[in-house]
């Protein structure tokens, strides 16, 4: 039996960066310090807690999700699978990076100042719906005005609406995704 599930609570470190690829989906790519626990010894010997920083990179709805909603510093959960892709550097040398590919997204902390109304939004892929209590149908960050904590989105017991399901568990083909950074093959697209 196989598994490959990744479950991650960390900050970002920047803000995601969203674009589009030439058919049209939305991807969007981040990286997340994520702080390894310390042991109990050496927490005694005043060792110092270290991060692992992650790239993540997201798809559709939940890459718009990510691009319009969350920043640098988030706490965000992030659920979704390893992925390791070959690619060419700029030299020509054959490279290998390992990303997670998220099908869920979630701001954790609250950020009343960003216009979100409160922490708790998320899309998630998965379920073909909307997440927890917040967040996604508000205006984007740049046109929100300031307000308090409203909540925002779906949740507090409404049924989320459900969308037909079009294969957006699918995760991006290793080898149709490129690292140069121009441009993304569509991984979706019926070669």
């Amino acid at each position: 039996m196989n598994y490959n599930r990744i479950t991650l609570v960390g900050r970002m470190v920047a803000d995601p960066e969203m674009k589009t690829t030439p058919s049209g989906i939305s991807v969007t790519q981040f990286r997340l310090a994520v702080n390894r626990p310390l042991s109990a010894e050496a927490k005694q010997r005043g060792d110092q807690e270290q991060a692992d920083f992650i790239d993540i990179s997201t798809w559709r709805q939940n890459a718009e999700y990510v691009a319009n909603y969350l920043s640098k510093g988030r706490l965000v959960l992030v659920e979704g699978k390893l992925q390791i892709r070959e690619y060419q550097d700029k030299e020509g040398q054959k490279r290998k990076a390992a990303e997670v590919v998220a099908d869920l997204v979630k701001g954790l902390d609250r950020r009343e100042q960003d216009g979100e109304g409160g922490g708790g939004g998320g899309y998630a892929q998965s379920g073909g719906g909307y997440g927890g209590g917040g967040g996604y149908d508000q205006t984007p960050r740049e046109e929100a005005p300031q307000r308090g904590n409203n909540g925002g989105g779906f949740g507090g017991g409404q049924q989320a609406p459900q969308r037909p399901q079009q294969n957006r568990n699918t995760p991006p083909a290793a080898n149709n995704y490129s690292n140069s950074g121009d441009a993304f093959d569509d991984p979706f697209a019926d070669n």
